[in-house]
């Protein structure tokens, strides 16, 4: 599993399924903790989780 250089590397890491849907919505979960949505597809889900991760990593590259 990939992970951050700020995540502890020891401890029991569980597989969790990232994207959920709740009637007709669809979420996204992150490591954040936080729950990010709705969105009306699974696939609008993917795409907006594709934008999270990018501003996540451009975020990191500035030191925010």
């Amino acid at each position: 599993m990939d992970s951050r250089s700020s995540d502890d590397r020891q401890g029991t890491w569980f597989r969790t399924q990232r994207f959920f849907s709740e009637g007709s919505r669809w979420y996204f979960s992150t490591r954040e903790n936080t729950i990010e949505g709705p969105f009306v597809s699974r696939h609008d889900a993917e795409q907006e989780l594709m934008i999270y991760l990018r501003n996540i990593k451009e975020r990191a590259n500035f030191g925010l």
